[in-house]
């Protein structure tokens, strides 16, 4: 069933049909059932995995200078901040973990599998929710197109790359 089909919308008259039994459509299954059928152990390894390709995308090898410009962070700041590093990962590592739930649940509960179909769905994801929201607040913020693109790729590279896993895994 198509989500906006009428039954007999737009269709030709037809010959009175042979009495068929009525079939019920499925009831739409809540969406505790696609997150009780999660495997913790593709959730954790994903998680790890999209943590680590965090950690390279603001690494000095890409975006870690420039993300510092457009945020005016200095080197001598961060070092000063060091203090703060065991909570700041784990923070971020329990938000990458929830992400990763969130994602795996909403994939599950639309049948996406396969890496292909999986990285389809992380771009969906990733570009037309976090990126679209994460641009809402960068035009109120009135930050750069640059800062933009920093923060919302890795938003959405994360979500193909761990959407790809996910539905091969499956």
């Amino acid at each position: 069933m198509r989500f906006f089909s009428l039954p007999g919308a737009l269709s030709c008259p037809s010959p009175a049909p042979a009495a068929k039994a009525h079939v019920q459509p499925e009831t739409p299954k809540p969406m505790i059932h696609a997150l009780t059928n999660l495997s913790p152990v593709a959730v954790i390894v994903v998680s790890i995995l999209g943590f680590g390709f965090g950690a390279v995308w603001y690494s000095p090898f890409l975006f870690a200078k420039a993300w510092m410009e457009e945020m005016k962070i200095t080197p001598q700041a961060v070092r000063s901040r060091s203090g703060r590093m065991p909570a700041l990962v784990g923070g971020a590592f329990l938000l990458a973990v929830v992400s990763t739930v969130t994602l795996a649940a909403l994939m599950a509960a639309h049948h996406s599998t396969g890496a292909l179909r999986g990285a389809d769905f992380g771009l969906l994801a990733g570009g037309g929710l976090v990126a679209a929201r994460e641009g809402i607040n960068a035009l109120v913020e009135g930050r750069t197109l640059r800062h933009f693109l920093i923060v919302s790729g890795h938003d959405v590279a994360p979500c193909v790359f761990q959407g790809a896993i996910l539905g091969a895994w499956h």
